[in-house]
């Protein structure tokens, strides 16, 4: 685990636990009126598969988390996909803002489901550098039961989406990341949004080395559930050329102990089914037995930039030995004010052999065909329906 080499294969730990905050070097300050902030310090393991650290403020908790791809882009689909956890965490998000609307108006919820569709498009040119990705709404589809009526929790359902979690204002809005980038431990100029509260921090590379369990938690936190049965012939994101949809399906229900499950499947291309299990962070209410809805994202944000990177470079030959992230992500709770989001900072660590130019342009191109990034920079409302149980 502590090399460039490593991979799930050869590591003894589970796809996600929760570390030891105490073995690491992260600052801790207070934060107040509902701001939630989370760095993520995120490297590549072997082949398509990369490893982070979450760590969520106010608290502190810490979680390791790793992914992988699927026979897209000839990974070996041991782990959710980068954009299953993006995907995940909003579903989590959701549901959760549906609960608490329903708490706050006194409603009994006996049950709510949601089933939920994310499109994600790219087309242009890798070489010629016009690739770039889009996100279009997503399609939300509320299923609860109560003592109210049909009406009464669609609107709960409405006022959830649009008033109440924070996780839908990233789709919603126009958030230009920001970006501080670094190749060979030289600053390199950025021509684009700065990435000012990241920009000075030292390259995560020692941080993972510390990295430990904080307990012997028997929870299976993610799990495969269903294999796709493509082969690494089917690698059609590492064609230069691309014009294509991408389409995930999520669906979330809350267990009987109030954790959330969520069942991720990349629908086209074909890919495999996991379940995530979410709770949430003792900001909003929750228990942490599992990441929230909000890691989750800004886990899914890190690692599909994390593969665009290693995708580029593919593409076009460049000789990158090495590259790390570190990024933060934001956001408001509907805590007496509105929810809130704020744009995507982070700071890129490059150990390669090429000269400057070719390094800011596969930042530059990483970012303009990452789905999330996408995500945050088109403004589009979530379509949602409901269904009365």
């Amino acid at each position: 685990m502590g090399s460039r080499v490593g991979s799930i294969e050869t590591s003894t730990y589970p796809l996600v636990f929760k570390a030891k905050s105490e073995n690491l070097d992260l600052v801790e300050s207070p934060l107040a009126n509902g701001l939630v902030e989370i760095r993520t310090w995120a490297r590549p393991l072997a082949g398509m598969q990369k490893e982070a650290l979450i760590q969520c403020r106010p608290g502190g908790v810490v979680w390791r988390i790793v992914c992988d791809e699927g026979p897209w882009l000839n990974g070996t689909d041991l782990a959710p996909f980068p954009l299953a956890f993006f995907t995940a965490g909003l579903a989590a998000s959701f549901i959760s803002a549906f609960v608490e609307e329903a708490r706050d108006r006194d409603v009994h919820v006996d049950s709510v489901s949601i089933e939920q569709d994310n499109f994600f498009t790219m087309e242009g040119s890798a070489l010629r550098g016009t690739m770039v990705a889009g996100a279009q709404p997503v399609q939300v589809t509320f299923s609860a039961g109560g003592n109210a009526s049909a009406s009464q929790l669609q609107e709960i359902a409405e006022i959830a989406l649009q008033a109440r979690s924070p996780a839908e204002c990233c789709l919603r809005q126009t958030l230009a990341s920001g970006f501080a980038v670094r190749a060979n431990n030289e600053e390199l100029p950025w021509s684009g949004e700065p990435a000012n509260r990241v920009a000075a921090l030292a390259d995560p590379t020692a941080v993972f080395e510390q990295v430990r369990p904080a307990s012997t938690e028997e929870l299976t936190i993610i799990r495969k559930t269903g294999s796709s049965g493509k082969s690494n012939s089917d690698a059609v994101g590492l064609q230069a050329q691309q014009k294509r949809i991408v389409h995930v399906h999520t669906e979330c229900t809350i267990r009987e102990d109030g954790l959330k499950s969520i069942i991720v499947e990349c629908i086209q291309p074909a890919g495999s089914r996991f379940e995530i299990l979410s709770d949430s962070s003792r900001a909003a209410g929750g228990q942490e037995r599992a990441p929230s809805g909000l890691a989750y994202l800004s886990a899914g944000v890190a690692f599909c930039f994390m593969t665009q990177i290693g995708r580029y470079a593919h593409i076009t030959k460049q000789k990158l030995n090495a590259y790390h992230i570190v990024q933060d992500t934001g956001f408001r709770l509907a805590q007496n004010c509105a929810p809130d989001a704020h744009a995507v900072e982070t700071l890129v660590c490059l150990n390669t052999e090429e000269p400057r130019d070719k390094s800011l342009q596969l930042v530059r191109m990483a970012e303009q065909t990452c789905y999330v990034h996408a995500s945050y920079r088109i403004p589009a409302r979530t379509e949602l329906k409901f269904r009365a149980l």
